[in-house]
């Protein structure tokens, strides 16, 4: 065995045994002390190097750690220590905020594999494409595509996707590449989301002269432009967008049918 992995494995030892005599520092999270090295954390972690500054703190104070639980920040500093993180379905977000948070990336990019291999549903697609955006993750990306060109004609139905924040839902229906066969499942779904949008703004509204189909306009004007509606089957222009004909100009409808026809002669 080399001499670095000797090393790593004495820290290793060194910081599960929590012996206070080995440490200089020590955290306390939930009532309970946890030891490690200011030198050990400083180098791995910009942010700890600044907290474990002696601008900040003295050898002598415990820093207390308040937004995450024991269990969780413990997991973070054996990263530190080991190289290992023992990361569930039910830490994994914690885990990779405090990556963020004390700028830890190996463990960031392990979150983000992580999260690349869980199995994607209607329930926590909205959550990890939300999560995916805030923390800039990159190998999750390919999964969330795959599971929405699969499934968009279902995430309609779904309450997450209708109660879905609009920077979310332009995202999912601007990309192109998701939708070269969902023309008309992606209207539908921006649909029935300005009108859950509206019903919902109805309900907090006092006024007894609110405007349904005026509020629904205004929450789906923003995603309109990244419908093509000529890609549309002219049966499904007439008995779904022509009922909805308060959202466009008559000359917009008229261009739909009209680009439809030629469309669909086309092919």
């Amino acid at each position: 065995m080399s001499f670095i992995n000797k090393f790593h494995r004495h820290l290793e030892s060194a910081f599960e045994s929590q012996d206070p005599e080995l440490f200089d520092i020590v955290f306390e999270i939930e009532g309970k002390k946890l030891y490690a090295d200011k030198l050990i954390l400083s180098i791995n972690s910009s942010t700890f190097k600044s907290m474990l500054s002696d601008r900040w703190i003295s050898k002598n104070d415990s820093i207390k750690i308040e937004n995450y639980k024991f269990d969780d920040f413990k997991e973070l500093l054996s990263f530190i220590y080991s190289g290992k993180c023992n990361i569930t379905n039910e830490n994994i977000f914690t885990i990779l905020d405090m990556s963020e948070f004390y700028q830890i990336e190996d463990l960031k990019e392990l979150c983000d594999e992580y999260l690349s291999k869980m199995e994607l549903n209607l329930t926590n697609i909205i959550q990890l494409i939300e999560t995916s955006n805030k923390y800039s993750l990159i190998k999750i990306k390919e999964p969330i595509r795959t599971f929405i060109f699969q499934n968009f004609a279902n995430m309609a139905k779904f309450e997450g996707f209708l109660n879905g924040d609009k920077s979310i839902i332009k995202e999912i229906v601007s990309k192109e590449s998701y939708f070269s066969k969902h023309h008309e499942d992606r209207f539908q779904c921006i649909c029935e989301w300005s009108e859950n949008q509206a019903v919902k703004k109805q309900k907090e509204s006092n006024d007894e002269n609110f405007d349904m189909n005026d509020a629904i306009k205004t929450e789906i004007q923003e995603l309109l432009p990244y419908i093509q509606f000529k890609k549309m089957r002219l049966t499904f222009l007439m008995d779904y967008v022509v009922r909805r004909g308060f959202l466009f100009t008559y000359n917009q409808l008229a261009d739909f049918l009209v680009n439809s026809n030629s469309y669909v002669k086309g092919n």
